[in-house]
């Protein structure tokens, strides 16, 4: 499935994001993205903090171009609708991540015209901001049946960025009932809406150079 590219000097927006939302959860047993946490739906968090940016507006992927094989399909699906230089891509499940941490990723990826995404747990993942130059590689995946996020970040050309342990509260990810339980818990205590967090410490460089 051949995906034919604009050049990128004419690619007149400079920057999209994208909310990935799609797909049900089998051990949430719905979208994550319409799970309550606090007075809000997940997806509205990172939405929150995602709009503080200024950067026009936030895009929700819920249907894929090609269903069912993942993430990449969506990165794929929102690249195609709403062409930009860079694209920085969110997951509704990852509610407390800073407006900080999104705009030092498009700011990177921009500058080295690299694909820049985050460590968790040590995984390499999202959030990620990529180059638009980008979607024919994920085209390629997925024709591939290569649909793990992973294929995407594991050449050599990925800067990839840790948080430190200060900050570590943005790498909450919400995958089972039970990060669910403890997320509420969390903005019971301290009676806040989004966004919560502001990052206090330098992102760690940890793959990648960026001289």
């Amino acid at each position: 499935m051949p995906i034919l590219l604009p050049p990128t000097q004419e690619l007149e927006r400079p920057t999209a994001i994208h909310l990935l939302a799609g797909g049900q959860s089998r051990r949430m047993g719905q979208n994550k993205a319409d799970l309550m946490l606090g007075p809000l739906p997940l997806a509205q968090w990172s939405l929150r903090s995602a709009e503080s940016l200024n950067q026009g507006e936030v895009t929700m992927v819920q249907e894929d171009r090609r269903s069912g094989q993942g993430p990449l399909a969506g990165m794929e699906t929102a690249m195609l609708a709403t062409p930009a230089r860079i694209h920085l891509f969110l997951t509704c499940d990852m509610p407390f991540v800073s407006s900080r941490t999104m705009g030092d990723l498009m700011s990177v990826s921009s500058q080295h015209q690299r694909i820049a995404c985050m460590q968790s747990r040590g995984y390499l993942g999202f959030p990620m901001a990529v180059p638009h130059s980008t979607l024919s590689r994920i085209g390629d995946l997925l024709d591939a049946r290569q649909h793990r996020v992973q294929s995407l970040l594991s050449v050599p050309s990925t800067l990839c960025f840790a948080w430190q342990e200060e900050d570590a509260a943005e790498a909450w990810n919400i995958n089972t009932p039970e990060d669910l339980a403890i997320a509420r818990e969390c903005i019971e205590r301290d009676g806040s809406v989004a966004p919560l967090i502001d990052r206090q410490k330098p992102l760690s460089c940890v793959q990648g150079n960026l001289s």
